[in-house]
């Protein structure tokens, strides 16, 4: 199960900040007569107080939009960024690996290499991806070590 994160915070009378973990919106208007900005699209919802009913309408006034706006193409290399929220509840050893999986991609095999060693002794993932840099590095004695390191936690490679 994931994590959620979901918050409104009112800034004045019928202006409310909404942040979830992903996005953050504004929504102006008084109880029952939203309109909200948001960077996924813009939407106005009118509904009956304390009833639970409601009617949203997306704003299709971007060029092209037919319907609310589609999550945004995220590069490769950017999907590997843990957000604020995530990156406070990701375990440290994990947050290396993944700095360490960045770094590699990016092309940086030195600081990928520094960040893997790091997480190794805890995750099989970091320990194989180490070992993996030290067998193309030609360093077999550590790079046995990091294998064998990873086969110790075999339950758990490929978890990450």
């Amino acid at each position: 199960m994931a994590f959620r994160f979901w918050r409104r915070v009112r800034l004045a009378p019928g202006v409310t900040l909404n942040l979830s973990k992903s996005t953050a919106s504004l929504s102006l208007g008084p109880r029952g007569a939203k309109y909200t900005i948001s960077p996924r699209g813009n939407r106005a919802t009118a509904g009956l107080p304390g009833t639970g009913l409601f009617y949203t309408v997306h704003d299709r006034t971007r060029a092209g939009a037919a319907g609310p706006a589609p999550a945004p193409r995220v590069a490769q290399r950017d999907r590997l960024r843990l957000g604020f929220f995530r990156r406070l509840v990701t375990p440290a050893g994990e947050r290396r690996f993944i700095d360490g999986i960045r770094a590699l991609n990016d092309g940086d095999q030195p600081a990928a290499l520094a960040a893997l060693e790091e997480a190794a002794p805890d995750l099989p993932d970091a320990a194989w991806m180490a070992g993996m840099i030290r067998l193309q590095r030609n360093a077999l004695d550590r790079a046995e070590a990091h294998f064998r390191r990873a086969l110790a936690g075999l339950d758990a490679l490929g978890t990450l």
